[in-house]
């Protein structure tokens, strides 16, 4: 992976305006929603940034995905909420390249991170852990942060979002995990993990832009991919790397602030919006 002609690229976790949920208390607090960006500008946005592969990851949706599906190069994912069961801690799961079946199937199985994991691995789903660190609800433990060491292989090593500090944590921590360290946790915890060599975990990177500002900062690459199942296929056996930077505390204000405009611009100036008062 050391020129730009002998790698693929694709950001592999970027919202549209079907993300309709936000985590963000601030937009929940006035209302808006996530995103106000449409498939096809993420497309054209994407494309513009140089990758050569392009999806869209709403959250536990895919209309998004299949509004862009007729395009070269695309594919369909999302990025699916999970608990542990344990205490109801929410964790944030990336999907990559399956299908509507498999994402239907998911929607089902999702709230129960064990059984949603079983089902990926069984059928060979590409899935990743983004922002790993992150405490969605304020219940991520060290011992749960132990339990997704063991289950899952691969995380988001780059988010362009989040501010760098905790992806590097993760980071550093995966990179200091040997085969002893991994076979305590999975004892400990009675879990069993999967692969031949589960200690070693691979990274990958998503502007995990809403707002249209940051799309494709950071992104996945692999060697070059002559087609969309090639770049997956590639994906799926760990051959991959984090490519791009990390977000900043202006960067995700940036964010917020687009939204909320694109929000009050639709709520309060659009044609009509005087109806919705």
């Amino acid at each position: 992976m050391k020129t730009e002609a002998n790698v693929s690229k694709a950001d592999l976790h970027v919202h549209s305006k079907y993300s309709n949920r936000p985590s963000e208390w601030f937009l929940r607090r006035i209302g808006a929603p996530e995103s106000f960006m449409e498939p096809t500008d993420v497309f054209n946005a994407c494309k513009a940034a140089g990758m050569d592969y392009v999806t869209v990851s709403d959250h536990n949706c895919i209309n998004g995905a299949l509004d862009i599906a007729h395009l070269p190069g695309t594919f369909i994912s999302s990025e699916l909420t999970t608990y542990f069961p344990e205490n109801g801690c929410k964790i944030h799961c990336l999907v990559s390249g399956i299908t509507e079946k498999q994402f239907n199937e998911m929607q089902v199985l999702r709230e129960n991170i064990y059984d949603l994991r079983g089902y990926m691995n069984e059928n060979r789903i590409i899935h990743t852990i983004a922002h790993p660190l992150v405490r969605i609800n304020e219940k991520l433990t060290v011992e749960l942060f132990e339990k997704l060491m063991v289950l899952f292989n691969r995380f988001e090593g780059i988010n362009g979002s989040r501010v760098p500090r905790a992806c590097e944590l993760g980071n550093a921590i995966f990179d200091s995990l040997t085969p002893e360290s991994l076979a305590e946790m999975a004892e400990r915890h009675k879990l069993e993990p999967v692969g031949l060599e589960p200690w070693i975990k691979t990274l990958t990177g998503g502007s995990d832009d809403h707002g249209g500002l940051y799309i494709a900062s950071a992104y996945t690459v692999t060697p070059y991919a002559p087609g969309v199942i090639d770049f997956l296929e590639y994906i799926r056996e760990g051959q991959h790397e984090p490519g791009g930077c990390g977000g900043t505390s202006v960067r995700l204000a940036n964010s917020l602030y687009r939204i909320a405009y694109c929000y009050y611009k639709d709520r309060f100036l659009a044609p009509g919006s005087q109806d919705r008062s």
